[in-house]
């Protein structure tokens, strides 16, 4: 017979063991292989992250190496166009500021991808590199200084002799970087595929994942650049049509109004007219509305060609006493009197220009000024002051830190009779084309905007 505790000792506890044992090994196989899959994943993240970044930083030193190669091409232009005036006479000034300007961009240009390149590759870059790069930019900034003081022999031999050179240290610096950044991305590369062999059942589906950021990375690069251009050329060919608009639109808005003007004073000098005292007035009215609506015209033409950047002016030693009572006659047409009392002097302007701001600011002191109106001319300093003067209400105080926008009226009314809000602005932009200065000041109960422009060296000597 069996005794009791012999019957019930061993079964049940070999088994307990048994399931624990399995259970251990199931959770060591499945930690090992969890343990290998993230191994796995971060490997191939790491790997990924290599590659975009070596990506970026291979950009980047192209973008580099392109930028200091437009600074040196653009430099050695404008050297050469400096060279080819001196020895021929010819003048290429124009072509020469354009080179310039390019060659100081992608000076600047060349800074930020040496800025870019050192944070995409998370890398300190060679010493040689950085000294490389800020030589190439010193050299290329006192190139600069040279041509624009217009000593083109110097800067024919500074751009053949220690700018040559310093380019050619850079860009073999910085082909070196993007070599070695390639060889890395290679080996990046192969890494990767190493991984994915030994874990193709495991992690298959990362390494297209990978390949795809890399991919979306380059074309969203590609892509950046090619909106870029696009853009670029847009731009271009909006600011051709934009002047082809001004110049068909100055002809087809002047010609008609020129004649209209130009047979309004005809009938107004006729003696049969003038005995009619209602028939002279229409005429006078044609006159001036006529001129009223050329102003406006001038002054919608002007503003386009500022915003075009169209705009050019034709300086010339100007007797400013004698545009304003020009101007001040122009207007005596439409039954306006405005005294003169100016000052004879020359000043440094745009003649054409120069009675375009006086008309404007006649025209709004008489829509927006008192009844008396005048021109006062003084020379201070270096400068003349010539102020339109009125004796009304002035501006309203919440409209002068704004007196100077486009479309700004009094009493914000964009709708004021002859007027479509563009004469103060087009009045500071021109008299700051020119080198001077607008102002609005309340002068003892009056309304003065005084324009300050510089004047010429005949116009001093002559005014002392």
């Amino acid at each position: 017979m069996f005794r009791k505790h012999d019957i019930n000792t061993s079964p049940a506890p070999r088994k307990g063991r048994g399931r624990f044992e399995s259970s251990l090994g199931l959770t060591v196989i499945v930690g090992i292989s969890l343990a290998l899959v993230l191994a796995l994943v971060f490997s191939v993240a790491y790997g990924t992250r290599r590659i975009t970044l070596d990506a970026g930083a291979l950009h980047d030193a192209d973008e580099t190496l392109r930028s200091a190669t437009v600074a040196r091409a653009q430099l050695a232009l404008a050297v050469h166009m400096a060279s080819v005036d001196r020895e021929f006479g010819t003048s290429s000034a124009a072509a020469r500021e354009v080179s310039m300007s390019e060659a100081a961009t992608a000076l600047g240009d060349l800074e930020t991808g040496i800025a870019a390149l050192s944070d995409d590759a998370e890398r300190e870059l060679p010493e040689e590199l950085l000294a490389a790069s800020a030589a190439f930019d010193g050299l290329g900034r006192q190139l600069l200084d040279l041509l624009e003081s217009g000593d083109s022999e110097a800067a024919q031999h500074f751009g053949a002799t220690a700018l040559a050179v310093t380019f050619d240290e850079l860009a073999a610096q910085v082909v070196g970087v993007r070599d070695q950044l390639r060889g890395e991305l290679d080996n990046s590369d192969q890494v990767l595929g190493r991984i994915g062999n030994l874990a193709r059942f495991l992690v298959a589906f990362l390494i297209p994942g990978a390949v795809m950021l890399v991919y979306r990375v380059l074309m969203r690069r590609q892509q950046r650049q090619i909106d870029l251009e696009s853009k670029l050329e847009t731009e271009q060919e909006l600011s051709s049509s934009r002047k082809t608009f001004i110049a068909n639109a100055s002809h087809e808005l002047r010609t008609p109004l020129t004649s209209i003007m130009g047979i309004g004073l005809i009938l107004a000098e006729k003696e049969a007219i003038r005995d009619d005292p209602a028939t002279a007035e229409l005429v006078d009215i044609v006159v001036g509305e006529s001129e009223d609506l050329a102003r406006m015209v001038e002054d919608l033409l002007t503003m386009a060609r500022l915003d075009a950047g169209a705009l050019h002016y034709a300086f010339d030693d100007v007797l400013i006493s004698r545009e304003a009572e020009d101007s001040a006659g122009t207007l005596a047409r439409t039954g306006l009197d405005v005294k003169v009392d100016c000052l004879p002097a020359l000043v440094r302007a745009d003649p054409g220009r120069l009675r375009q701001v006086i008309r404007n600011l006649l025209s709004n002191a008489r829509k927006y000024g008192g009844d008396n109106i005048r021109i006062e001319g003084r020379v201070e300093g270096n400068t003349y002051r010539c102020a339109v003067v009125d004796d009304g209400d002035g501006i309203l105080e919440e409209l002068v830190p704004r007196l100077f926008e486009r479309f700004i009226h009094r009493g914000q009314q964009s709708g004021t009779k002859d007027s479509v809000g563009l004469g103060l602005s087009i009045v500071q932009a021109l008299v700051r084309g020119m080198g001077g200065d607008i102002e609005y000041q309340r002068i003892d109960g009056e309304t003065h905007f005084a324009v300050r422009l510089p004047l010429s060296d005949e116009g001093a000597v002559e005014h002392r």
